[in-house]
């Protein structure tokens, strides 16, 4: 069985402190010796599908508010 060696790792933390306030922390630590420009071009691309996966969620969650909170008109009127 082939062994993976870790060479960095990245984290995103969302935090809410005790006044309701949601703060992010973030990172990436790495292996200067182990990891290569291309993992770092990666590592940039992963992020992207990270931020796209965020978006079409917050999307998602938007469609789903409109259609809970919208008001139908009544064709009667």
């Amino acid at each position: 069985m082939e062994k993976n060696k870790l060479i960095g790792s990245t984290y995103i933390n969302i935090l809410k402190d005790e006044e309701g306030q949601v703060k992010f922390a973030y990172g990436y630590e790495l292996d200067d010796k182990e990891v290569s420009l291309n993992d770092l071009a990666m590592l940039n691309s992963f992020l992207d599908k990270i931020k796209d996966i965020a978006k079409q969620d917050f999307q998602e969650r938007l469609d789903k508010n409109d259609k809970e909170f919208s008001i139908e008109s009544n064709p009667e009127d």
